[in-house]
């Protein structure tokens, strides 16, 4: 009798064990949802980058204003006017330079310590500042052949997806080299991982991609460029911007999700 006691004690403790341990990797799972790593500097995307070297014009097939290196990171409009789009840097300066309204040709272009190109002609600029720095913003046009494909976001969304589906796990990569930021607009069912919109068009920009992952699994996006995607469902929301789901997502949660976009939208409107 006392050796059939030891084994019902030996079971209890042994099961007790093997449920801390079921728990702990649980809590493993779970802290691993969030966990995206900080690559390094140079193997960082972002965004859009030059094919270069160069040149960068005033209008479409115009004037050289400066010329961008090879990889140099600029913001580029949403649309293209016949091949060309419209570029953004935003180039370093001393703070008390603030406020002066042209740039002089042959003036290397720095941004974050990096020279990244040189000024050919003496255009036009405005500037701005912030804590104890102030920058410069150069406009100009480029043809699209001298942009990066594989630095696009939305190309390579989708041949991520094609390429490793839909678990979080095949995403990590991308939510680093773009370096995305989390938890876009506080809905506790997803987690979100988000970019914005270039400043060209609009000073202030709203979001250009979210993730949206539910049990880490990508179940839609919000965008504001139209994509098509197979098997998925897209909703107009307000504003410019679109939220698709796959279709295997519940439509009524696909809804409840439309309706809190909307009124989160009008509330930072």
């Amino acid at each position: 009798m006392k050796k059939l006691t030891y084994i019902i004690i030996l079971i209890s403790i042994l099961s007790c064990n093997s449920k801390k341990t079921n728990e702990k990797k649980l809590d493993k799972i779970e802290d691993k949802r969030t966990e995206v790593s900080e690559p390094k500097e140079s193997q960082l995307i972002i965004g859009e980058r030059i094919d270069g070297p160069a040149n960068i014009r005033n209008k479409p097939n115009g004037d050289i204003l400066f010329e961008l290196n090879d990889n140099a990171l600029v913001e580029v409009s949403s649309k293209p006017e016949n091949d060309w789009y419209e570029v953004l840097v935003y180039a370093d300066i001393d703070y008390n330079e603030f406020g002066m309204d042209s740039i002089l040709k042959d003036r290397p272009i720095i941004v974050n310590n990096d020279t990244i190109g040189k000024v050919t002609k003496t255009h036009y600029v405005s500037t701005g500042q912030g804590g104890n720095f102030a920058y410069a913003m150069l406009y100009g046009f480029t043809h699209k052949n001298n942009i990066k494909p594989e630095t696009v976001i939305e190309t390579i969304f989708k041949k991520n997806l094609t390429d490793n589906g839909r678990d979080f796990s095949s995403w990590k990569r991308f939510i680093e080299t773009f370096k995305l930021d989390n938890d876009a607009v506080g809905y506790e069912a997803f987690e979100s991982f988000y970019n914005y919109e270039n400043s060209i068009e609009d000073p202030s920009p709203g979001f250009r991609i979210v993730l949206l992952f539910k049990k880490q699994r990508l179940i839609g996006l919000i965008h504001s460029r139209e994509l098509q995607i197979e098997n998925t469902v897209t909703h107009k929301l307000n504003w410019s911007y679109y939220v698709t789901f796959f279709d295997d997502f519940a439509e009524r949660e696909q809804l409840k999700f439309v309706d809190y976009m909307n009124e989160w939208i009008q509330g930072v409107d």
